[in-house]
């Protein structure tokens, strides 16, 4: 972590063994980012340059907070959802990061889940790029596939697109790299290399060039946006 996120110094009072520092919000955002992206409370520790049990107790303070925050965000997702699925009417839905439950479980005929947690009780639990070229490969399609990861899933994208064939939702947690000023990742994947470049419309486009690459025209119905991710719903059509 740069040492510019860090905060100052505090005295310590003899409670803790090591000096204790103030939280900057630069630094939680990083700590986030991180945890998002699967590494371990010490990996982070180590990153920030913390004890291991301040981290722990910092992101279980986050997690609390996070989920009444994400009320209303996980409100608007789940009535687009219902909304898209008015739409396109899809009978199968493959959900590549489900988590502990698929929201498509109770509302469409064939749903096959995944996570890479095997605690959870999905179809499969692979990574989700190894799995859509698994599927690829037995030529398996489905009228809606959901990817909603943490952080990025671009490397799913193009699969994906060749195995829909009524809709695509993806969420694109690369917005979340705005909160650090950062092009890098989206330069590599969206070649964007400036801030003001760095939009959901240009992630956007870039998901529609590969649509016609594989001869499918991919229609943005909805665009929803939350601080440091984005949602977009597209209706896919043959070219």
């Amino acid at each position: 972590m740069p040492n510019e996120y860090k905060g100052k110094l505090l005295k310590n009072g003899g409670i803790t063994l090591n000096q204790p520092r103030k939280w900057t919000q630069k630094e939680i955002e990083w700590c986030i980012d991180l945890k998002e992206k699967g590494h371990s409370i010490k990996a982070i520790a180590e990153s920030i340059d913390r004890d291991v049990l301040q981290v722990q107790i910092k992101m279980k303070r986050i997690a609390k907070k996070s989920n009444t925050y994400n009320e209303k965000h996980l409100e608007d997702k789940y009535f687009h959802n219902e909304l898209f699925l008015s739409e396109i009417k899809p009978k199968s839905v493959l959900d590549l990061f489900a988590g502990a439950h698929s929201y498509y479980l109770d509302k469409v005929d064939e749903v096959y889940t995944n996570d890479i947690e095997s605690k959870f009780n999905t179809y499969y639990n692979d990574k989700a790029e190894k799995l859509v070229c698994k599927l690829y490969y037995e030529n398996c399609s489905f009228d809606l596939i959901d990817i909603d990861p943490f952080g990025s899933a671009f490397d799913c994208f193009d699969l994906s697109v060749k195995m829909a064939k009524k809709g695509l939702i993806i969420t694109f947690g690369e917005m979340g790299h705005l909160r650090f000023k950062r092009t890098d990742y989206v330069n590599k994947f969206y070649g964007i290399e400036t801030l003001e470049q760095f939009t959901i419309e240009n992630l956007v486009n870039v998901v529609l060039k590969i649509g016609v690459r594989n001869r499918k025209k991919l229609t943005p119905i909805y665009i929803r946006n939350w601080q440091n991710i984005s949602r977009v719903y597209f209706k896919i059509e043959k070219i």
